[in-house]
């Protein structure tokens, strides 16, 4: 169920890569390398709207990396609905966000955590990042009732 009838979810095509990179080049992230793990938003033309990727760590915990809309379309559910749709698959999920993306995770239910509760290699990016006091990153997991507030 999505929150605009006009997009909807599937799983990433080889094709939508572009269109996925590109969404990450305006938001400052580094490309994709491959479309594993990602569900994309479309339109209905289906050209994607939105993309959320989940990683597995090593632990074994469902990480967001990451989540993004294209500014087009952010205020009509895209992110909430890719989330949403990832912790129902998984359960519990975890991520680093950015300062400034705190209040969308705050708004879908998601609390602070502790560095040690993200795997290494998603906590990476961070520890050596030039950005890091700009961005302000914070480690951040799903609600542990695992569902979102309505």
């Amino acid at each position: 169920m999505t929150s605009d009838p006009a997009f909807t979810l599937r799983p990433a095509r080889e094709g939508d890569l572009p269109f996925i990179n590109a969404f990450n080049y305006a938001e400052g992230m580094d490309s994709l390398a491959s479309i594993e793990g990602v569900t994309v938003a479309v339109d209905g033309e289906d050209d994607p709207v939105g993309f959320i990727r989940i990683a597995i760590g090593s632990s074994g915990n469902a990480f967001v990396n990451p989540v993004v809309a294209n500014p087009v379309w952010r205020g009509r559910g895209v992110g909430r609905t890719l989330m949403e749709d990832a912790l129902r698959r998984h359960g519990e999920l975890r991520l680093v966000s950015r300062g400034v993306a705190v209040p969308f995770y705050r708004a879908l239910g998601y609390e602070s955590c502790s560095w040690d509760e993200i795997d290494e290699g998603v906590s990476e990016d961070c520890a050596h990042c030039s950005w890091r006091d700009e961005c302000g990153p914070l480690p951040m997991r799903s609600p542990r009732c695992g569902s979102t507030p309505a």
